[in-house]
């Protein structure tokens, strides 16, 4: 009887937890913890070659999205080297940045580059005045390493 009893007990208890949402997602990403702070971050910064020319045809983009329905868009850099790209409702410790030549030898051929951004380097302001939410900024120059 007392055997039931805790059975009963586990499967309400897990059925509760479950109606509560102990797991929520986040807009635009990755599934998030309930409670897990989230913020808007934008991206900025320059892409160039050791010599320090700048380099475009460079595309940006993050590696960390399970699913490619909840992948972020990509971005390239511009003709001066630079890219500004946003990454909504950002639930996790860092920001993953991956660097890839897509343009053949147009301009140089380089390795693909990575890059992490700790998420609590990067201040937040606005928001609602809660300790969950806002929007940060971060500005970050990339040298790209040549393909002997």
């Amino acid at each position: 009887m007392k055997l039931k009893y805790l059975k009963l007990k586990h499967w309400l208890i897990a059925v509760g937890a479950a109606a509560l949402g102990m797991n929520v997602g986040c807009e635009r990403t990755m599934m998030c913890e309930y409670g897990t702070p989230e913020a808007t971050y934008h991206v900025k910064g320059r892409v160039t070659a050791p010599d320090g020319t700048p380099v475009p045809g460079i595309e940006v983009s993050q590696n960390w999205a399970p699913e490619s329905s909840n992948r972020q868009p990509r971005d390239t850099t511009d003709e001066q080297g630079n890219f500004n790209t946003t990454f909504y409702k950002v639930c996790l410790n860092a920001i993953q940045l991956t660097f890839s030549d897509i343009d053949s030898t147009e301009n140089g051929s380089y390795c693909d580059t990575s890059l992490n951004i700790p998420t609590r380097d990067i201040p937040l302001s606005g928001g609602d005045g809660h300790w969950y939410d806002g929007e940060g900024t971060v500005n970050v120059n990339v040298t790209l390493t040549a393909k002997s």
